[in-house]
C-alpha cells in the first residue's frame, strides 16, 4: 500500500536548463541535474536517536545516473543528453538523509561510511524512479517515486516496521527541465514521508525499549 501518492501540477520554473526529450542516443555532452536540498532545521535534541540510512536497493535499469522514462507499454528508455549528478541510489539516499536533518530533529541520520554506531537502520528498496508517459509520448509525463522502507533495530537485528511510500508529480510540459522539476517535487515528498515515518516508528519503539 502506498502511504501517500499525491499528484502535483507543477506551475513553477524548472530545475536547471530545459530542452526537448529525445529517445534516440547521440554522442552529445550530457546536461547534469540535481535534486533540491531541503534546508536543515538546525535543531538537535540531546536525546536524538541515530538512524543509519542504507543506500536503496535498486533495479539494475535504475541504478545508473540516467534519467528514466517509461512509455505506455512499460518500456524504459533514457533521456538523451541529460543525467543525474550522481547515480540514482546515492541520489535518493542523500535526499532521505537531508530530509531527516531538515524535518526530524529527533533523529540523526548517518551513512554506513560515517562509521557511527546507529540504534536503528533504515533499509529501503526503490521500486520506481521514472517519468511515466501515461497519456502518450507527446503529453507531459508523470514522475513516479515509490520506496519500500524497512526499519531494523540494531541491538537484536529485529525488523520492527515495513511501509510502502510513494509520490507523483505531473510535469508542466514534456521538456526535460520540466520533467526534472516533476522528479524533484515527487522525490522531495516521498523522502519527507520516509523521514516522518521513520521518526514515528523510532519514537514508538525507542520509548518502549526504554520502559523495560
Amino acid at each position: 500500500m502506498i502511504r501517500k501518492s499525491i499528484t502535483v501540477a507543477l506551475m513553477g520554473t524548472s530545475v536547471l536548463l530545459a530542452g526537448c526529450v529525445s529517445l534516440l542516443p547521440e554522442n552529445t555532452p550530457a546536461t547534469v541535474y540535481r535534486l533540491s536540498t531541503p534546508e536543515p532545521s538546525g535543531e538537535l535534541r540531546n536525546e536524538a536517536v541515530i538512524v543509519g540510512v542504507q543506500r536503496p536497493l535498486t533495479p539494475r535499469a535504475l541504478s545508473g545516473a540516467q534519467i528514466a522514462l517509461s512509455q505506455q507499454r512499460g518500456e524504459l528508455v533514457f533521456a538523451e543528453g541529460a543525467e543525474w549528478i550522481t547515480p540514482v541510489p546515492r541520489l535518493v539516499q542523500d535526499l532521505i538523509v537531508e530530509s531527516m536533518d531538515a524535518f526530524e530533529p529527533s533523529l540523526i541520520a548517518s551513512r554506513p561510511e560515517d562509521g557511527v554506531r546507529a540504534e536503528f537502520e533504515l533499509a529501503t528498496e526503490l521500486r520506481s524512479f521514472e517519468a511515466n508517459y501515461l497519456n502518450g509520448p507527446d503529453a507531459a509525463p508523470t514522475a513516479v517515486v515509490r520506496i519500500r522502507s524497512r526499519l531494523i533495530r540494531m541491538s537484536d537485528r529485529r525488523l520492527i516496521a515495513v511501509e510502502a511510500i510513494g509520490a507523483q508529480a505531473v510535469a508542466r510540459s514534456p521538456r526535460i527541465g520540466d520533467i526534472v522539476a516533476a522528479f524533484d517535487a515527487a522525490s522531495q515528498e516521498a523522502a519527507a514521508d520516509v523521514a516522518q515515518w521513520t521518526a514515528e516508528q523510532v519514537a514508538q519503539h525507542h520509548d518502549a525499549d526504554h520502559e523495560h
